[in-house]
């Protein structure tokens, strides 16, 4: 499902209409924020954290945050950690989502949705996305807040819209990070050049 213009602003919102349907999300859905996490062997760590909305990606919202290095190694820490920088006090001007994803099991859910409590941010509806076997696409599980899991109905229009979802948000994220691990490979070469630095 690949969404680019507004013409398409239909589909979009079927999609949205699908993924609510399926996985009984209470909320109205204007805005998804979804975040993952990325680092190489626990160095260059990062979130990435793309936005969809009944009119597709929106470029304009994507956000990077670099990861503490005492939270880099830790995939859950590192998300609580961007939620907490994303969410505190003086971002709350930006856009509230309606719904956020997240990578990861039940247990990075339940750290999640703590957090956004503890930060009175109750109402966002959160979901986790796990794989399966083998790691298929079409295996990934679905978690939700009230401790249950689902699969949305294979070849759906809620299962290519979580599945764009997520391929955007890992090449968002993979690809910042790639580029925080060269520029850290380039300055620890120069640190050994005589004269550079």
């Amino acid at each position: 499902l690949t969404i680019k213009s507004s013409s398409e602003s239909r589909e979009a919102e079927a999609a949205i209409a699908s993924l609510r349907d399926q996985l009984d999300i209470p909320n109205t859905i204007r805005l998804i924020e979804s975040y993952d996490i990325s680092h190489h062997s626990g160095s260059s760590a990062v979130a990435g954290c793309v936005a969809f909305s009944n009119k597709g990606k929106l470029k304009d919202k994507y956000r990077l945050f670099n990861i503490s290095s005492e939270n880099r190694a830790n995939d859950i820490a590192s998300m609580l950690e961007v939620i907490q920088r994303r969410f505190k006090k003086k971002n709350l001007h930006l856009e509230i989502p309606d719904l956020i994803i997240i990578d990861g099991g039940k247990t990075h859910l339940k750290k999640v949705v703590s957090k956004l409590e503890e930060l009175d941010l109750s109402e966002i509806f959160v979901i986790s996305i796990s794989k399966r076997a083998r790691r298929k696409l079409s295996m990934d599980l679905i978690h939700l807040q009230d401790g249950t899991t689902k699969e949305v109905v294979k070849g759906s229009l809620a299962h290519l819209f979580i599945q764009e979802i997520r391929d955007e948000t890992h090449r968002f994220s993979i690809m910042n990070q790639k580029k925080k691990t060269i520029r850290s490979s380039l300055r620890s070469s120069l640190d050994i050049l005589h004269g550079v630095g």
